[in-house]
């Protein structure tokens, strides 16, 4: 048999000259790292397209605002209030209110509302309140200044320029009948005379507000929930 090159290995052959003569193609990945380049005469490994991937939302971030000198103290006129729920552990309560500012200039809150429990044709109803940056589910933030911008999401957004508070009490020394006397709530924004009134049923975790009359309210704060 005539020796020559066999037909494989020449193909074979001019693959080494073509690795060596040129870089291999980077490969471009969607996550925005660039990968290490590849050296020459090596195999690049190219991934499959996800060509659907699953991007998660960037988490809100609640900054304290800085607030333009000469910026008023928000009245109530300019306010609106939500109950976003309650929740409940071991016979604690902590019912969770959210503030938008509905007007079409900033304005800014600062410390503790005033609040009380209304029946159904508007009466006041027995109740005790106290103010603290404590309560069984933690700590909150001392009080301070909270800049409130106008044209902000809606309510129950839980949105950065909003404010918040909660309002913490039992379930064990009443009975649901007493509970459910509870039809209004009538909530004073810090430093004013003019109440909201909202209903006390509704929210995103349960059923209304949950309180056996026994109140402490936590100053407003920049973000949802207690700082731990």
């Amino acid at each position: 048999m005539a020796k020559g090159i066999i037909p494989g290995l020449a193909f074979a052959a001019v693959l080494v000259v073509s690795g060596c003569t040129s870089s291999p193609p980077q490969v471009v990945r969607p996550s925005g790292t660039a990968s290490p380049a590849t050296s020459a005469g090596s195999v690049a490994s190219v991934a499959p397209l996800d060509v659907s991937p699953s991007i998660s939302p960037s988490p809100t971030v609640y900054a304290l605002a800085p607030i333009p000198a000469g910026t008023a103290r928000c009245h109530t006129s300019q306010l609106e209030v939500a109950l976003l729920g309650a929740g409940a552990a071991t016979g604690n309560v902590r019912n969770s209110f959210e503030m938008r500012n509905r007007s079409s200039a900033p304005c800014w809150v600062y410390g503790y509302v005033g609040f009380q429990l209304l029946e159904a044709h508007g009466r006041a109803l027995p109740q005790s309140l106290s103010r603290t940056t404590y309560s069984f589910f933690g700590q909150s933030d001392p009080p301070t200044r909270i800049l409130l911008p106008p044209a902000t999401p809606p309510l129950h957004s839980r949105a950065a320029g909003h404010a918040f508070f909660e309002v913490a009490s039992e379930d064990v020394t009443c009975n649901s009948n007493q509970m459910s006397a509870v039809a209004n709530l009538e909530i004073w924004p810090p430093d004013e005379y003019a109440a909201l009134v909202i209903p006390a049923h509704g929210g995103d975790w349960s059923g209304g507000f949950i309180s056996c009359g026994d109140l402490t309210v936590n100053p407003m704060q920049i973000r949802p929930g207690l700082s731990g």
